[in-house]
């Protein structure tokens, strides 16, 4: 093989050797909020790849009647935790709490997430009225008597009735239901059947649409209008099945 060949070899495989190291870090960070108390919230993250090194952590509170943004806060997860020194995570410092001043919020039902570089940690809280929920309830809009199946973390986008995002079709579905905000969401029906009801941030959705670019784990939300849906932009979300 001559110099130029191998030049080329060894740039593609440092490349991939790149590519996998980023991969790799990404997956190797977990983490879970562990519950609540007062105006305190409690977790862990952790970033296996660096298993000594404390991690960023962003804190989202929204409000879950119009899915609004009312609390984010990036804090650093370097508190020390015995239980997670005897899990061998690291060096035990990777435990993070937060102070929300729910007295001056509204009285209504919140949804609290929180990430890790991107990654969505497990254990989301519902609170309400001094009372913290796991996410594994029912919040308040889920109708009495039903049940949630996590379905995992999905892609979500968003979209309107305007020519940009719906072309000639409107708010007219592939279902030929009248698509609706709050309410209607494109799958692909494949991996989530139609008429599915899916709890996506505290609102219930109707899986009534598909488009050409939701494909596997990729839900489109409708909005009325193209601010909303450009504004909304591209989110990494848990969804459940209600049945």
């Amino acid at each position: 093989m001559n110099l130029k060949k191998t030049s080329v070899v060894m740039a593609i495989a440092s490349l991939l050797l790149m590519i996998g190291t980023s991969m790799a870090v990404a997956s190797a960070q977990s983490g879970c909020i562990d519950g609540g108390r007062g105006m305190q919230i409690f977790g862990w993250a952790w970033d296996a790849s660096t298993p000594d090194q404390p991690i960023d952590v962003q804190i989202v509170v929204k409000k879950v009647s119009d899915n609004s943004i009312v609390f984010h806060k990036t804090i650093t997860a370097d508190d020390y935790r015995e239980d997670l020194l005897a899990k061998q995570m690291g060096n035990g410092l990777h435990g993070f709490h937060t102070t929300i001043d729910w007295n001056s919020m509204e009285n209504t039902e919140y949804l609290i997430e929180a990430n890790a570089g991107g990654v969505p940690l497990y254990g989301s809280l519902y609170y309400k009225e001094g009372t913290y929920r796991s996410a594994s309830y029912l919040p308040a809009s889920v109708p009495a008597g039903s049940s949630l199946i996590p379905l995992g973390t999905y892609k979500t986008t968003a979209y309107c009735p305007c020519r940009i995002c719906s072309s000639k079709w409107g708010t007219l579905t592939s279902t030929g239901a009248v698509a609706t905000a709050n309410h209607t969401v494109a799958v692909d029906p494949r991996v989530i059947p139609y008429g599915s009801k899916l709890l996506i941030n505290g609102v219930i959705y109707t899986a009534e649409d598909k488009g050409g670019g939701v494909k596997g784990k990729h839900i489109d939300i409708f909005f009325n209008s193209h601010k909303e849906a450009k504004n909304y932009g591209v989110k990494k979300l848990n969804v459940y099945l209600v049945k």
